[in-house]
Parts: structure tokens; C-alpha cells; sequence
């Protein structure tokens, strides 16, 4: 049973992404259909926890075994708000419905040799900061937790 005044929604898209950080660099990828650089990410499986599909997804579509960074700080960006340590939660809104929610984790690798298993593009990229805050095919987004990714990740 409902709580009162309580609506229920069911929401359209449950999704894990993932910043790679190695000596300096992110991992980002060129999304085929949407031809912008985003990290490394996708949808959850049914009973998949958010790490583990974070985790999965780095394997899977770089190749890349990772170990998720704890970190405590929330970043300073509207639409992030923390959740349970180490992840940060991502809501898009369209209209009043929560379309995506997205758990958004930092994590770090012992090598940038990208040996994808499965991926959605073969365009995988090791970006700096400066190469990062220059490049045009970056959503503002993405852009500011690639940099608090490098910040974090030590």
C-alpha cells in the first residue's frame, strides 16, 4: 500500500557511469549516436547494484579492470546530489517526472591500455585537464565531473 499523498513512479532508466582516471587522464568515449564524448557507462542489469554495473561497464567497454575512489565531498554542480559514499546520483528531470537516474561513480586503473570486451564505440580517449576544459565535443556536464574526477582521484 501507497503512503498517502505519496505518488509511486516507476522510473524509465536506471543507469551506472564510471570516470576512469589514470596518471592525470580520464577515459571518455565518442558515443556513436549522439557523437559527443561522454564516460564510460550503461544500463543496469535486473538485481545489478550501481558499482557492480559501473564496474562491469568499465570491463565490458574499455577492457579496463577499475577500483572505485571513496570520496566523502559532494560536488558543487546542481544536479548532483550525494548519495551513499562513494557514488554521486545524476536526476534529469523532463517536466515533473524523473526520466534518468544515473549513479555516478570515480574510479582509478593501474593502465590505459584499453582492450574493449563489448563497446558501444571503438573511440576511446585519455584526456588531461587542459584537453578536457578545451575540447568542444564535451557536454558542460560531463566536463565538470571529468575535472572534479582528476581532482578527486589521487
Amino acid at each position: 500500500m501507497e503512503p498517502r499523498g505519496v505518488k509511486m513512479e516507476l522510473n524509465r532508466s536506471l543507469t551506472s557511469t564510471v570516470y576512469i582516471v589514470y596518471e592525470k587522464k580520464v577515459l571518455l568515449h565518442k558515443h556513436k549516436r549522439f557523437q559527443t564524448l561522454f564516460p564510460i557507462g550503461g544500463h543496469m542489469l535486473p538485481n545489478e547494484l550501481p558499482h557492480q554495473a559501473a564496474i562491469r561497464e568499465a570491463l565490458e567497454e574499455a577492457g579496463l579492470e577499475i577500483e572505485i575512489y571513496n570520496t566523502d565531498n559532494a560536488l558543487p554542480f546542481t544536479k548532483v546530489k550525494q548519495l551513499i559514499r562513494p557514488a554521486y546520483i545524476l536526476l534529469e528531470n523532463i517536466g515533473q517526472e524523473v526520466e534518468n537516474i544515473d549513479f555516478i561513480y570515480f574510479a582509478k586503473t593501474n593502465t590505459n591500455n584499453v582492450n574493449p570486451q563489448k563497446s558501444e564505440s571503438q573511440e576511446l580517449y585519455w584526456l588531461s585537464e587542459e584537453e578536457i576544459k578545451t575540447n568542444p565535443d564535451i557536454k558542460e556536464h560531463i566536463r565538470i565531473m571529468a575535472i572534479e574526477a582528476l581532482k578527486t582521484v589521487k
